[in-house]
């Protein structure tokens, strides 16, 4: 599933997330299981071992459409 968000675009699958971010045509990766969400800010948060990013999300709408595709709780 692909949600567009103010800062790019998410490409959401049941195994990985990509983030395709507007600026430099930056491409940030994470394996489903190396995700989390958090509610409030809503945030996508990646934790693989030595790489850790997060990315604010626009709204909550957008965060269930990403807790549905990976079937994870948010924090």
């Amino acid at each position: 599933m692909v949600i567009d968000f103010s800062q790019g675009k998410l490409i959401v699958t049941e195994y990985e997330v990509q983030v395709r971010l507007n600026v430099a045509s930056i491409v940030l990766l994470a394996g489903a299981e190396d995700i989390a969400l958090r509610r409030e800010p809503p945030l996508l948060i990646a934790n693989g071992g030595a790489v850790r990013w997060s990315v604010k999300l626009d709204n909550e709408t957008q965060l269930q459409s990403v807790q549905e595709i990976l079937g994870i709780d948010c924090e």
